[in-house]
């Protein structure tokens, strides 16, 4: 690859992870991604080194508040010029309709109207006389970047901020900025100040067969219960639930949660949900594929995509981690895990007996009854596995 980046994002089972790692986990788990950075910090050089994955199936487009979308995707058939009946019968589909990964550089830059045509393109569809059009034949991914300052949402509209919620993975390249290492190594090979376009033709991964695998094997319950505590544990609060405060939170909390998690984040949507599932995935088989053993502890990988899917996602209280973290959101995100361990370390073993003893038809007071506050959604799923079992049991009989 040409982008160079050698400072770790994450260790995983005490594997590093890189840029161009977290860029192929998204892939992997057909998940957008947008680079957000300063000028020249090389986001649109890593955006096209993906497309060696993709070599005949990729379409770069430059973000321009003239574009429209759909001509992407249409041409005009003129075979038919002299006798159809509309304009409509003229336009016919392109081959790009089946394109697996597109990048749109300079997104921000785009006004409302553009953004809104985006949508659909980042949902994996494009809508054509009235006619949603699957694009990548079930796989498409779009890789979006973006400089510091330019924002998603303004004052005036909400697409943009419709928009910043279709991309999954948010990244600050700036944060993970290139080592001078790399930087002497970048310099050494080209002065060629221009992105590097790969001639590539022959793929190196098929990314398309690591995603159906990757998607067709059952989630580790572990994973499950990790993003339960994300949607239905951050959401305990003094209150009873920070989603029924609405606007209130944080300034109606009680004294004592202003400062903590409580205070400073917000549970994850199910759509976030799934997209930390997803990449936590991905990177599990990436680092297996370096470590050439498959962990079995998942809490770490769930934790480090929780981080990169929801730094930047709308769910923090900026005013606190500006007052708290120096205006650092990766830092206040690892406040939160931290205490998210402490409080998994705490209930592991409790887990463990009450799972045990629901796949068995069980229910017991004294497992339920340790499940309270940001743990009572565990009292749910046990009794739900424990109704499941008695009903396969019953089957049996």
């Amino acid at each position: 690859m040409t982008y160079k980046n050698s400072t770790e994002l994450m260790q995983i089972n005490g594997v590093p992870i890189y840029m161009n790692d977290l860029a192929e986990a998204c892939l992997r788990g057909k998940l957008n991604l947008f680079l957000q950075g300063d000028t020249g910090s090389g986001k649109t050089q890593l955006a096209q080194d993906m497309t060696q994955y993709f070599p005949d199936r990729n379409l770069f487009i430059l973000g321009r508040n003239d574009m429209d979308t759909r001509e992407l995707f249409q041409r005009i058939n003129l075979e038919k010029y002299r006798t159809a009946n509309s304009t409509e019968e003229l336009r016919e589909l392109t081959d790009k309709i089946n394109y697996n990964l597109f990048i749109v550089d300079e997104l921000p830059n785009c006004v409302p109207a553009v953004r809104a045509q985006l949508f659909n393109l980042f949902d994996g569809f494009v809508e054509i006389n009235g006619k949603a059009c699957p694009i990548g034949n079930g796989y498409s991914v779009g890789i979006a970047t973006g400089n510091i300052g330019q924002k998603f949402t303004e004052s005036s509209n909400e697409l943009g901020r419709a928009l910043k919620d279709r991309m999954h993975v948010i990244v600050d390249t700036d944060y993970f900025a290139p080592k001078s290492s790399d930087t002497l190594e970048i310099l050494a090979n080209s002065t060629n100040p221009r992105v590097e376009f790969d001639q590539t033709t022959q793929a190196t991964k098929d990314l398309i067969e690591e995603h159906k695998k990757l998607t067709s094997r059952e989630i580790p319950l572990e994973k499950l219960i990790l993003a339960n505590y994300l949607v239905h544990g951050l959401d305990y609060c003094s209150n009873g639930s920070k989603r029924k405060m609405k606007d209130a939170w944080p300034n109606q909390l009680e004294s004592h949660e202003q400062g903590s998690d409580v205070g400073l984040i917000l549970p994850v949507s199910t759509r976030a949900a799934k997209s930390i599932i997803r990449l936590s995935e991905a990177l599990d088989d990436i680092v297996s594929e370096k470590q050439h053993v498959q962990s079995k502890d998942y809490f770490e990988s769930m934790m480090h995509a929780f981080k990169f899917v929801s730094a930047y996602s709308g769910i923090l209280n900026s005013s606190l981690v500006q007052a708290n973290y120096n205006n650092d959101f990766y830092k206040a995100l690892d406040a939160v895990i931290s205490t998210t361990k402490t409080q998994y370390d705490a209930q592991k073993e409790a887990i463990a007996v009450g799972i045990e003893m629901a796949y068995e038809g069980k229910k017991e007071s004294r497992v339920l009854n340790k499940f309270t506050e940001r743990w009572e959604f565990m009292r749910d799923i046990l009794n739900s596995i424990s109704e499941a079992s008695k009903e396969t049991k019953s089957s049996k009989k």
